[in-house]
């Protein structure tokens, strides 16, 4: 079964970042792109700081367009890797954990961007994020 991104699955994904962030008492911003990487949704939950608006909006772009993690991405844009120095290109393009790319039927569909908390807690939320994801394809 496809899984687009309308706002009923919009819906949902914002829930589990909502609980997740609540449960982990961390405010964050999550944005959620689609497969272009163009802003499709972002909602700030609790008191996430206001830095975190504009990056989790490019942690969605990034995972979206590149079609991976942005932690996975960010292993070869270190020095001495293929990608070093890609980040300073374009600066659209985040290269530290928070962002996913989602896929459906084997497509990606979009990318989500998380921020707001340690790269842990950002990582943690999109995991909520992704298993909500998960269920809507059952």
């Amino acid at each position: 079964m496809s899984i687009i991104l309308d706002e009923k699955t919009i819906g949902v994904l914002a829930s589990a970042a909502r609980k997740k962030s609540e449960k982990i008492k961390v405010g964050v911003t999550l944005s959620i792109a689609d497969e272009a990487g163009n802003l499709r949704f972002l909602q700030r939950f609790g008191d996430a700081i206001l830095p975190s608006i504009e990056i989790s909006q490019k942690k969605a772009y990034t995972a979206a367009v590149l079609r991976q993690p942005t932690a996975e991405f960010g292993k070869i844009a270190q020095v001495g890797e293929s990608a070093f120095g890609i980040n300073v290109t374009n600066d659209k393009l985040v290269i530290f954990g928070g962002g996913f790319p989602l896929f459906s039927d084997g497509k990606v569909i979009g990318g989500i961007g998380v921020s707001g908390g340690s790269v842990e807690q950002d990582e943690s939320v999109c995991e909520a994020v992704l298993e909500a994801f998960a269920k809507l394809d059952l």
